[in-house]
């Protein structure tokens, strides 16, 4: 349609031009010829420059509409549907959608004690795996705390109460299973957090220097319990035979996590282990063979990993890792739980980090970007682990962007 323009016009109450009382007749017809010729060339132009356009074929809209003729119609609405088109193109190359892709994650399968049957989770839980392009499924068989999903021989995980009710009746059958779903097999076992078998057995247990008493995290009326301690050649053992099971059945790799010392309060040091290893400035490197015994325990010719928490390397209390080159293993597990990292953290240096307004794919950058500063130049390979926290596009697209080829996802 031709723009137009509107004149604004300007009313007084005096007149244009000064009267002549002796020619004015004259002077009005010559106004009244000016009038009529303005209108004249308005109408013209109004009226004849639509149809000089029309007919030059610079407007796609027809004058007279309703006597257009097929032909016509067919032009315009091909013409309308190519810039539609065309328009819709250009959007979509210069804001491409974010490419999701998870055919080299692995699914995680952690236990919970809300689940009655882990058995039949776990089953389904490898069935949704296969259907939804993971490369592999982890399934978690030592929890944190000790409970052991599996139906172990090891007598004190029976005699413990370790073995939960539901749980994997046959390993062997699992592995099978998850191969058979084009699917590679992991496990994942929490090793010093244990404390079932630590209060069953105190042999396993961290013991007051001097005393034949059981360490405890906290006082027993707000929780406290003990753990399995990495100096204990009992606990080495327990933990062994629990591994070598795992390794029995097939699976190809091992994940170990909670390779720590308990939370130790200073007072703690002080009071209970004074001129003992656990207050060495050395300790680390009890972790670091506990670590290797549990990687030769699996099977050297298979794949080991370490899992620590991202929040525990950010603020330099990952003592796993204070010399990476004497660990049995180059590849670290770091856990992203959003709900257990917080809005802060103190770094190792002092300084703190706010993540406060972040959503959950930003704080995954910013959390991975201070996990890779802190392991800057020790040779070790990240795989994120994503856990307590919902998989969107927006999160798949931030692990990619940040290179990682490969993440452990729980759903």
């Amino acid at each position: 349609m031709a723009n137009s323009r509107k004149y604004k016009v300007k009313h007084s109450s005096k007149p244009m031009f000064k009267q002549k009382r002796k020619k004015g007749n004259s002077v009005l017809g010559i106004i009244f010829m000016i009038i009529l010729l303005a209108a004249l060339v308005f109408v013209g132009y109004s009226v004849g420059k639509p149809i000089v356009e029309f007919l030059s074929g610079e407007r796609d809209t027809p004058v007279n509409s309703g006597t257009e003729s097929s032909n016509d119609t067919s032009e315009t609405t091909e013409n309308t549907t190519t810039a539609a088109t065309s328009a819709t193109t250009e959007a979509t190359t210069e804001e491409p959608e974010p490419t999701v892709a998870v055919t080299n994650n692995i699914y995680y399968i952690s236990y919970s004690s809300d689940i009655a049957d882990y058995e039949s989770y776990v089953y389904s839980a490898v069935e949704y795996a296969a259907q939804n392009g993971y490369s592999g499924v982890c399934v978690e068989l030592i929890a944190e705390g000790g409970a052991v999903t599996y139906s172990s021989a090891n007598t004190t995980a029976i005699e413990a109460g370790a073995v939960v009710t539901g749980g994997i009746s046959d390993l062997s059958a699992l592995v099978s299973t998850i191969t058979d779903s084009g699917l590679t097999a992991y496990a994942r076992i929490s090793t010093l957090s244990d404390n079932i078998a630590s209060t069953y057995d105190k042999t396993l247990a961290y013991m007051i220097t001097g005393t034949d008493t059981r360490w405890y995290d906290d006082n027993t009326a707000n929780g406290g319990k003990p753990w399995i301690s990495p100096y204990s050649s009992t606990a080495t053992e327990y933990i062994e035979s629990l591994v070598s099971e795992i390794s029995d059945a097939g699976f190809v790799g091992l994940i170990a996590g909670e390779i720590e010392f308990p939370p130790f309060r200073n007072s703690d040091i002080r009071n209970y282990f004074s001129g003992t290893d656990v207050a060495s400035s050395t300790r680390y490197q009890t972790l670091v063979s506990f670590a290797e015994t549990v990687y030769n325990s699996f099977g050297s010719a298979k794949e080991f990993y370490i899992e620590v928490d991202a929040e525990d390397i950010i603020s330099g209390d990952a003592e796993i890792l204070t010399d990476t080159d004497s660990l049995c293993t180059s590849v670290i597990y770091v856990n992203f739980n959003p709900g257990s990292i917080g809005t802060r953290i103190s770094k190792a240096d002092g300084t703190e980090v706010s993540f406060e307004g972040l959503n959950t794919a930003y704080l995954f950058r910013t959390v991975f970007n201070l996990v890779e500063e802190s392991l800057d130049g020790t040779g070790v390979t990240i795989i994120p682990k994503i856990t307590g926290c919902e998989i969107t596009d927006d999160l798949i697209s931030a692990i990619e962007l940040m290179g990682y080829d490969t993440a452990m996802i729980e759903e």
